[in-house]
């Protein structure tokens, strides 16, 4: 009958820290090395935004001009491209780019999806293209200064920039319409890479 009491006084009293160091010392240290600038092998092309920018103050919605509750955005990378009510040639070749660097991603392909945000409603013209050329991107309407004034003073979103937003929610990185699609591709394979989210 005292062999559970026996037990209990013989465990190892430092088996608690053990378990607790195994959770704090990865984030203390990736603390200290980030701070320390020991790291310096994520060279990123795209310019990372601080503060990062939630999701939700995008406010996006579907169309049926219903808020789209954050969660629907969470679990996955998004590539989020702008369009307006028609899309150029430029406009395009950006959401061209965009697919073809998802598909790039292979077995990645699944933790990413492709986010088209309507700035305008969009035209007859402008529809069919991305019914034919664009099937399987998400489709979802915002306006345009709400969205500029979330995403920060130098955001330009009617010229066919590029943004990241990670699995957590959080909007990360901008591409502008200047840089190339191996840039883009790169950054994004690299944070696939070091990411265990999404």
């Amino acid at each position: 009958m005292n062999q559970p009491a026996n037990n209990v006084e013989n465990r190892n009293p430092y088996t608690l820290w053990f378990v607790v160091l195994a959770f704090v010392a990865p984030v203390i240290l990736a603390y200290i090395l980030y701070f320390s600038g020991a790291i310096k092998t994520f060279a990123n092309h795209g310019e990372i935004l601080d503060p990062v920018v939630d999701i939700v103050k995008l406010e996006l919605m579907d169309d049926k001009d219903i808020s789209i509750p954050r969660d629907s955005f969470t679990r996955k990378w998004r590539l989020i491209s702008f369009v307006g009510s028609n899309c150029d040639e430029s406009c395009n070749a950006k959401l061209y780019d965009v697919r073809q660097v998802h598909i790039s991603l292979g077995k990645d392909q699944d933790r990413v999806e492709r986010l088209i945000v309507h700035l305008e409603p969009p035209s007859e013209q402008l529809i069919q293209l991305l019914r034919k050329e664009y099937p399987k991107a998400i489709n979802v309407y915002g306006d345009e200064k709400k969205i500029s004034a979330a995403l920060g003073k130098d955001a330009m979103i009617g010229e066919n920039e590029l943004y990241i937003m990670d699995p957590i929610g959080n909007v990360m990185m901008r591409f502008t319409q200047d840089q190339s699609k191996k840039d883009f591709q790169s950054d994004l394979k690299k944070l696939l890479k070091v990411s265990q989210i999404g």
